[in-house]
């Protein structure tokens, strides 16, 4: 199954060269030394919205010499941003706008969840065309991500009808339908509403587990294995905070009892006695085209075991920091060989959907890594985690001509400015698409 198609900003069918004083070709390789990654002077020759060729300017003048040259000065050419994780069927939720009066949720994540369900129950009570807000709500943060240079979504909702949340947007969205249940009967009806989404194939719809503390084993093997035969991602949340993984190692504590005053429990459920990433492992659902998302609270073992089975990872700063859940090791799983991606997650753990902000949030919290490394998880890292690669995540000939221009400052004059400015420049960046 492939992500949803929608039309990127137009782009002409004219062959043209765009020239910048900067180019971000693909700046995982600046991480080995390879300056091929950021170009100085350089330009990127587009024909019927591929990209044909990337390189400095006296060269691709020289080989396309004829052509018409659009000149994008004191900017730097780069490939569209991802947001490998947000839930846009809550952005009419606004839990984390600065100025409320919130709760601390360090020690209790499900304090927080229940401040969101009591927000969603109320807002679908008092406001007329419920789900038609909930929907405008959405399609309204998914253009404000557009405009901030967001050229692909992986969103995560409960709700059949958030799949049309993408529907004539710009960025490409790839929903998923997330799945729950922790009781028999609740796994009943969950694997009952997943066999008939999938004997209607005028749906098209794809699926996922929320969790594994709220997802039975069963639920969760049998989703693991649609998403396997339909090819596409199946992204769970895990390892998110303390409380999860001693719900999944003891069975006691906040979601036990969280579970219980929901009407979610009924003893059918043993605890494994081991962390998530173990737990999953346990059930074979971690393979290449798993993505765990947070994945804050890990044992070096379970790093071995995300590697090993080449699982994806994407990293939520800005969700992270609000909960309070804690901070992702990054450098180990950098140190594996993982390339993170990153998200948002939602307006209920998140003030703005912004991936510039959460490369600067990672940055704060992570000072050692390289802004190198950063930027390439908001693109490549985040292509890589949806299996889009092929046509986004870096500027290489062959992939479509998605592409930003960003408005840099005068003070540029290396590689090592333009990657420190675009990792640290958050919400003030202004952004343009390569028409």
């Amino acid at each position: 199954m492939t992500p949803q198609e929608h039309p990127y900003p137009a782009i002409e069918n004219q062959p043209i060269i765009h020239r910048a004083p900067w180019v971000v070709a693909d700046v995982s390789s600046e991480i080995y030394g390879n300056t091929r990654g950021i170009i100085e002077d350089g330009a990127v020759f587009i024909s019927k919205g591929f990209i044909q060729a990337v390189g400095k300017y006296k060269d691709i003048i020289k080989e396309f010499s004829g052509f018409p040259v659009q000149e994008h000065e004191c900017r730097v050419l780069a490939p569209a941003l991802i947001n490998s994780h947000c839930h846009l069927e809550l952005s009419y939720l606004d839990l984390a706008e600065p100025g409320k009066k919130q709760s601390t949720y360090t020690h209790d994540p499900t304090l927080w969840i229940r401040d969101l369900l009591k927000a969603r129950d109320s807002f679908s009570l008092i406001t007329p065309d419920a789900e038609k807000q909930i929907l405008n709500h959405a399609r309204r943060a998914l253009e404000f991500m557009s405009a901030e240079g967001v050229g692909f979504v992986g969103d995560i909702g409960n709700s059949l009808a958030s799949r049309l949340i993408g529907q004539g947007q710009s960025a490409k969205v790839f929903f998923l339908l997330e799945l729950l249940g922790m009781t028999k009967e609740s796994e009943a009806q969950s694997l009952a509403r997943l066999e008939k989404l999938f004997s209607d194939d005028s749906l098209n719809i794809s699926c996922t587990a929320h969790a594994p503390y709220s997802t039975t084993p069963v639920l969760m093997q049998k989703i693991k294995n649609v998403a396997d035969r339909q090819g596409h991602v199946f992204s769970i949340h895990a390892a998110e905070s303390r409380q999860e993984v001693e719900f999944l190692q003891t069975g006691t504590g906040h979601f036990l009892e969280f579970l219980h005053e929901r009407g979610g429990w009924d003893n059918s459920f043993t605890a494994p006695g081991m962390g998530s990433v173990h737990y999953l492992e346990s059930l074979g659902v971690l393979n290449d085209r798993t993505l765990c998302v947070h994945v804050v609270h890990v044992d070096h073992e379970e790093i071995e075991i995300l590697a090993s089975r080449k699982v994806k990872i994407c990293l939520c700063p800005g969700s992270n920091r609000f909960l309070g859940s804690g901070k992702a090791p990054v450098t180990e799983f950098l140190a594996h060989g993982i390339l993170p991606a990153l998200g948002t997650d939602s307006k209920g753990s998140n003030a703005v959907l912004s991936i510039w902000r959460e490369m600067s949030l990672l940055r704060e919290d992570h000072p050692g890594l390289s802004p190198e490394t950063v930027l390439s998880m908001a693109t490549r890292g985040g292509a890589e985690a949806w299996g889009v690669d092929a046509e986004m995540g870096t500027l290489d000939p062959g992939k479509q001509a998605h592409i930003l221009t960003v408005d840099c400052q005068d003070n540029i004059t290396s590689r090592q400015d333009v990657v420190e400015y675009m990792t640290t420049v958050g919400e003030s960046v202004q952004v343009e698409w390569v028409k």
